[in-house]
Parts: C-alpha cells; sequence; structure tokens
C-alpha cells in the first residue's frame, strides 16, 4: 500500500500534464467515424497497475495515459487497423492490433537492459549489474552531443569525480585533468590513458590526435580496485576510450560537420587615455596629500604628443579578431557475418581569435574485424594524424596590455605598425608581433598508432587474444623571431628546430575463462604484457640570419651557431596479471586482482613491485526482503581496496646522469663531465592505496539512476629533494620520504522526468563531487621526527599540495592610520595594509599564513534535455565553487607606476580614500607586497553548452536514400557568473607553473555559435 501512494504522489504531476497535452491534440483529431476502446495496463511481474502509461494511435498525434488505477478510455477510428503504441519508462515497448476489441487487458514486462548493459573494464567487459569498482561511463550519445575538438572537453562536467580545467583560448592547448584530486607532489597527476586496449605513453595528449566523432565510449576507472591491473600507471586513474567499430548488416554512410564563429569569453579592462593620465598625474603627486606638478612635467615629450593627436588606443581591440573552429568527419560502416568494417576520415580546423595562432587535425581510422573461422578471429584499429599547430607570440597579449593609450598604433602611413609606440624601449607594438612571418612557432605532430589482435576460442568459456600495438609519433617545431619583435627588439633575427621522435609498442597476451556453476559465475583472467618506449630528440638554435624570409628552413646561413642537443631515452615495461571475478546468483559479487610490474626504470633488486586490487559487491534488490518492492528496480552496495603506482622515476634517474662543466685550464675553457645529481639505487614508484565504498541505485523502472561513492586514497613513499649540506657538493638527493591523504564523495543523477515516446520527453543529469587533500610527510622533521612544514618550497603538513601562502591584504592605510602604518610596516597612508596574525603590532615574515588553494569546495555539471517531435534542446553548466585564484592581471598589470599601461582599478587618494587598491606612485616600480593583491575566490557557473536540433522525420527523408538528418545550432561557453569577473576564471594554465596565475601570458578563452548537420544515408 505504501508503494501504491509513493507511486500515485509521484505521477501525479505527469498524470495532469499528459492529461492536459493528450487533451489539445484530441481537439485537432482527424474527423471520421469513431468509437471508444477501454482498457488496463499493468506490470507483466508483479501485476501492480502502471499509472502513466503511454498509448499512441500509430499514424496520429491521437492518445492518451492510464489513470491511477492503471485503465484508459481512448477513441479510435472505427476502420479496424488501428495499432497502438504502448510504452512507460523502465519497461519494454508494446505494439498491439485493436482488431474488433473494444476492452484491453494489457501488461508490460519490466526492461533490465539498463542493467545489462556492458562495461569495458580494461582487459575485458562486465555487465554493468557485475561492476564492483568505482566505474563512470560516457557512452556514444553524450559524447557526440557536445561539438568539441577532443574527447576530454566532452567529458568536462559529466563525469563525477573528473576534475577538467581548460588551460586557455589557444588553439589546440590541451586542458588539464585530474581524477578525484591530486596524490603526488613532484610527479605528474595525470590519469593513464587506454586507447582501444593499449595503454597511452604520452599523457592527456594522446587523445587529441583522436576524433571524438571516432569514440565508441569512454569509462573512467576511479578507485584503485579498478585501476590495479594497470599497475604502476594507475595511481591517476584510467580512462579507456574504446573506437567506433563496424557492424554486420547494410552498409551506412554519416556526415558529422559543423561551423562556428569563436570570440572572447570577455576582456581585460585596461586603463583608456583618460583614466592612464589621471593615474599619471596621481603618481606624481608630491607624498601621498602633496601637490600635483603640471602635466608638462608629469608627462613626457611622446606622451604629449600622442595626448595632442587625440590618441586612445585600445590595443587589445587592435590584437583581438573573430576566429572560426569548423570540423567535418565523414564515415562507412557495415560488414557481413564474418567481416565487419568502419572507416572514417575527419578534418578539424581551429582559427584563433589572435593572428598566428590556429591548429588543424587531419584523421584517418580503419577498424577491421574479420572471423576467420569458428576458432580464431583477428583485427586491426589502425589510426593515421597529423596535426599542425602555431602556437603564436606570448607577447601578444603581453604588450597589448602594458603599452599606454597615448602611443602611437602605426606609422604615418597608418598601415605599418610602429614599433615602439612611445620611447620606451621596454614596450613594443604587440602588432608587431602577428605580422605574416614574423613570429613564428609551428609544431607538427604525425601519429601511427595500429593495434592488431589475433584471438583464439580455445574452447567454451576459453578464448586467447593477443594484441600487438604500435604506435609512433612524429613531432616537429620550428621557430622563427624576427628582428622587429619583442625577444628581439630590432637585434638580428633568429631560429630554432626540433625534431622527435617517439616509437613505442605494447604486446600482450590475454586468457580469458568464464564458466556458469550452478547459479553462480566464474571469471578468471591472465595478461602477459611486455611494453617498450624510445624517444630521440634534436634541438638546433642559430641566431643573425641573413634574410628572414627563409624562417627556420635554412639555419645553416646563420652566423651564430647556438644550442646544439640530442637525447635518446628508452624504457620497457614487464607485466603479469591475474583477475578471479566470482558471481553469486548476481547478488554477491567478488572480484580480485594482482598485477606485477617489472621496470628498467629501477634499479636491480627494485624493478618489480605489486599491486593487489579487491572489490565486492552486494545487490540488495535482489534479497528477499525487498521482494514487494515494485519501485526498487536496482540496489548495489560496492566496497574496494587496492594499490597502484605513480609512474614518477624518470629513466636513468637511480644511475645518476652526467652533465658537462666547465673549468678553467691554464687560460682557456675546458669542458669535462660530472653527476648532475647524488645516485639513489633505492628510489621506486610513488604508491597509492585506496578505500571505497559505493552505492548503485534505480528506482521507478528507470526514472532515477544513481551512484554514491566515498573514498579515501593514501599515497607513500613520494619522491621529494632532500636537502643536504653544501659541503657535500650537491644541494639535495631524491629520496622517497614524502606522504598525502585524499578523501572525497562523489554523488551522479540521471532522472528521466518526463518520457512519453513520440512526445514530450525531459531529462536531466546531474554529478557533484568535492574532495580534500592533504600532505600528511615531508623530507623536513623536527628534533623529534616529526615531519615540519617546508615553506621554502609551500608545502605545509594537513594543507593541499598546492597553496598560496602570504601575507593576507586587509585594506589600505587611511590619514588617521599613518602613525600605525609608519610602525607597522614603514608605509604611509595609501598603502596596502597587511594583517598582523601573531598580533605582535609589527609586520614580519611570521605573519604569513595560507591564503588559499585551487582544491574547490566543489564541483560538478547540470545538463537538462527537452524533446518534442523531433525537435531537442540540451543546456549544460558546468560549477566549480570555492578555490582561490590568483590574477596576475592584478599584480603584473597594476603596478600604479603610471609608465605602462594599467588594470582600470579604483586606486586611493587623497581625494578618493574609499579606493581598495592602493595610491599610485611613480617612485616604485610597483606598491609593496603587491602580491597581496591577486588573490580572489575562483568561484564560478558556467553555461558551457546550448544546443537547438532538429532531426527530420523519416517519413520526409525515405524518398531520397537518407535515414537520418539532423540539423542543429549550438552555442559554448555564452555566459558566466563569478565574483571575479575581470577574466575566464576557468583557466588553468600549466605554463605558469605550479599553482595556477590568470595573466598576461593567457590568452583568452572563447566562446563559439556554430551551426550543425549530421547525415546518415
Amino acid at each position: 500500500m505504501e508503494t501504491k501512494s509513493y507511486l500515485l504522489l509521484w505521477n501525479k504531476r505527469k498524470l495532469f500534464l499528459s492529461l492536459f497535452f493528450w487533451s489539445l491534440t484530441l481537439m485537432s483529431f482527424q474527423l471520421m467515424a469513431q468509437r471508444q476502446i477501454s482498457g488496463t495496463i499493468t506490470d507483466g511481474s508483479t501485476g501492480e497497475p502502471l499509472i502513466g502509461a503511454n498509448i499512441l494511435v500509430r499514424g496520429s498525434s491521437s492518445g492518451t495515459v492510464t489513470d491511477f488505477d492503471g485503465s484508459f478510455e481512448l477513441n479510435i477510428p472505427d476502420d479496424g487497423s488501428t495499432v497502438l503504441d504502448i510504452s512507460y519508462t523502465g519497461y519494454k515497448p508494446m505494439e498491439i492490433a485493436v482488431g474488433s476489441q473494444s476492452v484491453l487487458t494489457l501488461s508490460l514486462d519490466p526492461d533490465f537492459a539498463a542493467l545489462e548493459e556492458v562495461v569495458v573494464v580494461g582487459y575485458g567487459t562486465q555487465k554493468k549489474r557485475d561492476v564492483t569498482g568505482s566505474i563512470s561511463t560516457l557512452g556514444e550519445e553524450k559524447i557526440g552531443s557536445l561539438p568539441v575538438a577532443s574527447g576530454v572537453q566532452a567529458m568536462q562536467g559529466q563525469v563525477a569525480g573528473v576534475d577538467i580545467q581548460s588551460a586557455g583560448g589557444r588553439p589546440g592547448q590541451a586542458p588539464t585533468i585530474k581524477i578525484r584530486g591530486r596524490r603526488s607532489i613532484s610527479a605528474s597527476n595525470d590519469p593513464l590513458f587506454v586507447i582501444d586496449g593499449i595503454p597511452q605513453t604520452s599523457g592527456t595528449s594522446a587523445i587529441t590526435d583522436i576524433n571524438p566523432q571516432d569514440i565508441a565510449s569512454m569509462e573512467i576507472l576511479k578507485d584503485a580496485a579498478a585501476t590495479a591491473i594497470y599497475g604502476s600507471r594507475g595511481a591517476n586513474g584510467v580512462i579507456i576510450i574504446t573506437t567506433k567499430r563496424g557492424k554486420s548488416g547494410k552498409t551506412v554512410v554519416s556526415y558529422d560537420g559543423y561551423y562556428g564563429l569563436t570570440s572572447a569569453i570577455t576582456n581585460v579592462d585596461m586603463m583608456n587615455t583618460e583614466q592612464w593620465m589621471n593615474m599619471r598625474r596621481e603618481a606624481f603627486r608630491n607624498g601621498y596629500d602633496g601637490s600635483i606638478p603640471s602635466d608638462e612635467e608629469v608627462f613626457q615629450d611622446d606622451h604629449l604628443a600622442g595626448i595632442a593627436a587625440g590618441n586612445d588606443v585600445d590595443w587589445l581591440d587592435l590584437v583581438l579578431k573573430d576566429g572560426f573552429q569548423t570540423n567535418h568527419q565523414l564515415g562507412l560502416r557495415g560488414g557481413s557475418e564474418k567481416t565487419q568494417f568502419n572507416i572514417s576520415l575527419g578534418y578539424f580546423d581551429e582559427d584563433g581569435i589572435i593572428d598566428n595562432m590556429d591548429y588543424s587535425r587531419l584523421s584517418g581510422r580503419l577498424n577491421l574485424d574479420h572471423t576467420l573461422n569458428d576458432i580464431f578471429k583477428a583485427g586491426v584499429s589502425f589510426t593515421l594524424s597529423s596535426s599542425t599547430q602555431n602556437w603564436g607570440s606570448s607577447a601578444t597579449m603581453g604588450e597589448s596590455l602594458g603599452n599606454v593609450p597615448v602611443g602611437f598604433a602605426y606609422q604615418d602611413d597608418g598601415v605599418t605598425p610602429r614599433f615602439l609606440p612611445t620611447n620606451d624601449g621596454i614596450r613594443t607594438n604587440p602588432l608587431n608581433e602577428i605580422l605574416p612571418g614574423a613570429f613564428v612557432d609551428e609544431r607538427k605532430v604525425t601519429r601511427i598508432f595500429s593495434p592488431l589482435y589475433l584471438q583464439a576460442k580455445i574452447t567454451d568459456g576459453l578464448t586467447f587474444t593477443s594484441t600487438f600495438g604500435p604506435d609512433i609519433r612524429f613531432y616537429e617545431r620550428g621557430e622563427f623571431r624576427a628582428s622587429l619583435t619583442n625577444d628581439n627588439r630590432g637585434g638580428p633575427g633568429d631560429a630554432e628546430i626540433q625534431n622527435a621522435t617517439d616509437v613505442g609498442y605494447t604486446l600482450e597476451n590475454l586468457l580469458n575463462f568464464t564458466k556458469d556453476i550452478g547459479n553462480s559465475n566464474l571469471g578468471v583472467t591472465f595478461l602477459q604484457s611486455i611494453q617498450s618506449f624510445q624517444n630521440t630528440n634534436h634541438y638546433t638554435a642559430v641566431a643573425n640570419l641573413p634574410y628572414e624570409s627563409q624562417l627556420f628552413y635554412n639555419i645553416g646561413t646563420a652566423s651564430v651557431k647556438g644550442n646544439v642537443a640530442s637525447r635518446l631515452t628508452e624504457w620497457k615495461l614487464a607485466s603479469f596479471m591475474g583477475r578471479v571475478n566470482y558471481s553469486i546468483a548476481g547478488k554477491y559479487i567478488i572480484q580480485a586482482t594482482l598485477r606485477a610490474d617489472g621496470s628498467s626504470r629501477l634499479s636491480e633488486g627494485n624493478k618489480w613491485n605489486y599491486f593487489p586490487g579487491l572489490s565486492v559487491g552486494w545487490r540488495l534488490s535482489d534479497e528477499p526482503m525487498f521482494a514487494t518492492a515494485n519501485w526498487l528496480n536496482n540496489l548495489k552496495l560496492r566496497a574496494s581496496y587496492g594499490e597502484v603506482g605513480n609512474t614518477s622515476v624518470n629513466p636513468y634517474q637511480t644511475a645518476g646522469r652526467l652533465t658537462r662543466r666547465v673549468y678553467s685550464f691554464g687560460e682557456a675553457n675546458a669542458f669535462g663531465f660530472g653527476l648532475n645529481e647524488i645516485p639513489n639505487p633505492d628510489l621506486t614508484w610513488e604508491v597509492s592505496s585506496t578505500v571505497d565504498v559505493g552505492m548503485d541505485f534505480d528506482v521507478l523502472n528507470g526514472r532515477f539512476s544513481g551512484t554514491l561513492d566515498f573514498y579515501r586514497t593514501n599515497t607513500s613513499d613520494i619522491l621529494l629533494a632532500r636537502q643536504l649540506p653544501p659541503t657535500s657538493g650537491y644541494t639535495s638527493i631524491l629520496q622517497n620520504v614524502g606522504s598525502t591523504q585524499t578523501s572525497g564523495i562523489e554523488f551522479g543523477l540521471t532522472a528521466n522526468i518526463i518520457d512519453n515516446p513520440g512526445g514530450f520527453r525531459w531529462s536531466l543529469d546531474w554529478n557533484i563531487s568535492s574532495y580534500k587533500e592533504q600532505i600528511t610527510e615531508l623530507a623536513l622533521k623536527d628534533a623529534d621526527g616529526n615531519p615540519t612544514d617546508d615553506i621554502g618550497n609551500g608545502w605545509f603538513i594537513g594543507q593541499p599540495i598546492r597553496v598560496w601562502y602570504d601575507y593576507n591584504n586587509i585594506g589600505i592605510y587611511q590619514v588617521d592610520e599613518a602613525d600605525l602604518a609608519a610602525t607597522a610596516e614603514a608605509k604611509v597612508p595609501g598603502e596596502i595594509k597587511l594583517e598582523d596574525v601573531n598580533g605582535d603590532g609589527i609586520i614580519t615574515a611570521d605573519d604569513r599564513k595560507i591564503i588559499g588553494t585551487d582544491v574547490p569546495d566543489f564541483f560538478g555539471g547540470l545538463t537538462t534535455r527537452f524533446e518534442y517531435k523531433g525537435f531537442d534542446l540540451s543546456a549544460f553548466l558546468y560549477y566549480r565553487q570555492g578555490q582561490t585564484i590568483f590574477s596576475n592581471f592584478h599584480v603584473g598589470n597594476n603596478s600604479l607606476f603610471a609608465r605602462y599601461n594599467n588594470l582600470n582599478v579604483d586606486y586611493w587618494s587623497i581625494n578618493n580614500p574609499g579606493g581598495t587598491f592602493p595610491r599610485p606612485n611613480q617612485n616604485q616600480e610597483r606598491p609593496r607586497n603587491n602580491s597581496t593583491m591577486g588573490y580572489f575566490d575562483g568561484s564560478y557557473v558556467k553555461l558551457r553548452n546550448v544546443t537547438l536540433g532538429y532531426n527530420l522525420p523519416s517519413s520526409a527523408l525515405e524518398n531520397v536514400g537518407i535515414s537520418s538528418l539532423r540539423f542543429y545550432v549550438s552555442g559554448q561557453n555564452l555566459w558566466f557568473a563569478a565574483k571575479y569577473d575581470t577574466f575566464d576564471p576557468e583557466v588553468d594554465d600549466p605554463d605558469t607553473g605550479d599553482l595556477p596565475s590568470l595573466g598576461a601570458g593567457t590568452t583568452p578563452s572563447t566562446k563559439i555559435f556554430l551551426f550543425g548537420v549530421k547525415a546518415q544515408f
């Protein structure tokens, strides 16, 4: 009775909405002879009435829904040919020919397809109902719903626990990605990517070579029990990418393409001429409360000339433009019972919002599977991709922000940029950076990736698969800087070239055994694997090129030969893995894994490490206690423990690498070689052990489903540099001495709120995650052996791995605080006032404290979709709350020195005592303690995507040979809300150092409006 009441309450709103909808459609029902039928619809397994089931007259818009006791009445044409389509969320649809019947008694069978869904778990697959680890899946539909350049961008905000941040607006720039936070202090925290079964060696850049339209699914392995099968590389999580394969049957030709215009999300508000002049006058004031000299004393002659000419140059407006982004994918998929194929050709091109910044990629793929006979099956996944990225000059943004608005952008002809807009030799014209051929930084990548497999079915339930995956990557980089660029400032042009080749292969032999034993199932997997990698790198730099049009293509003509370097890096990894899965009646599930990795990176005696994993699951929903709970379709509890490693030791690091030394030999320099570091043969992997407790649920016949996870990860043997006495000849030695802890919670929910097939549908996906990280041990110890803070490196026991440690800015000293300013900080009114943390009345280094961290309090995404008769509308919000960001715009571009242009801020003056920034002062290059001006709450909510689409009905396409056709318009990054509004707060630029900061070196993020077409033939 309670169950039924619950269902009644839940469906009440839907019932009234549906009845209203159907009443409108009935008003336009065809005028023909009709008759009334009635009936009931029940659950085929329990006999319970189904409330709100949909009944639709095929070929029309007429229909109704069942009421509170599962009954319905409906007028139908009285021609004896009526067919009803009946559907209900969580049940298999039904069609029934009414014929002459007047009363129908119908039942729908539950649809357990979601539970039978197959999930890729690494070296095999499992039914979703049998998964005991923390694994999230992103299917083809969700990946393809966002027009993006890479699969990583498609993941952002759609998977709980996966934190993805944009790295800026440069075309082709890879985002940063973290799964369940950070564990390592000094090594990489990037996840391992596995593409078509082959672990990748190139980090996040591995996925940029893959066209997202080629991806069938992405599985994200998050807990250590799930990632233990990847051993020493699984500590940061694993992302398994499976590309699309062919299917037997009709050959399908597909096209997927879009074109859109891009522009900067927001622009930095710099001072115009009037604002800059007022700031410079204030900067020249005699003291904080004295008089201001005349303009002839304040401004230089070139400033006065620009003012007289009426100059008010918006340098950012001169260099920023609208760009474009386009993507085209042509596919061919099909096959017979023996041979299946998938062929695709893709082209992606993005022209940036700053000239000389662009990215293009051409990719081709052939996935082929062939059944040789009853025993053998073979296949290949061949990928060929070629990309070109023009990185552009970072000085373009820097000089746009730094040049004063009274400068001269062009020479007298009004076309040619004036290299020095003023007489200040520090500032050069940003337009010179984007002249054709002036600054070139071209990066080309060609990749051949071709896993091959041979599978043998030895007996029923026993298969052997051998996979060989060669991976070859060619990298070419050419740089040229002309004379009139910011780098050379009128000096001779220079160039550099770099060529690198990665050659790797993976050979894996996999034995899988499955057997049903009564009501139980046993699965056993054994793996033998070897992976080899070789990198060769060559670099040459020259200067004094005789002519600039050669760029970097004829560097032998240069009169000055600079650095010449080459490098060879090799490593190998041998592995063995065993996994056992055992399920009893589908209710009690256990999985145990053990992997052994032997690495050439480690010293003799320490080469092998072992990584265990254990997970269990209990499907409570199958227990007798829930037999009558019709609202509960699935409830599974999970628990796991595992240990995984981080490939944190570089090749040759344990042996001690040589470096060249220069010393005096008589009156000449001589070269010798010495150790670059003290060898430490005891170095080993950083190891993370994780405990995870989770729950999977599915209620109300699939209307609500989701996951909930709690986890804690302890990472030990972290590589840190232990300080040594200078008398040793070295400053430090690398040792496994640190440890960290990361703990968190994740929640994901999918809701099918309204589901009327052929009518209105509304669904929602929401996820939220929160984690805390802390350092628990460092190299430094106190007299009692307890770990202590390492202030020099910014590492603190009990705090996150990356924090800002600084003085706390609490305002500006006012006139009535002159004595306090002089006593506490030797300052005057108008300067930054710092917090006296220890309360001793004097600001010293002891008053520094932790200002914030880049770890958010929580983050996640919300996607909502609406569908109605071929139309669909979706919106995706991404949010990140509670993190601190550092804005170098408020520091480096806010010197208040008045020599350069300045961020448009409300600065203090004797006439503006409410100003929140210090008084301009031409006697100091920057305010004292200016770093304290850069800390902001980085919380934001961003409208990541809005898409409106229309799928043409099949009846309109069947006569033109098209099976499906979809048109859509989409907008990305259209809006964001944040307390920090100077720039896009999402940017996490890895080029700015360990702690993320936003500043002149960061290319603005972009928004895009696009139009796209998807068609199948």
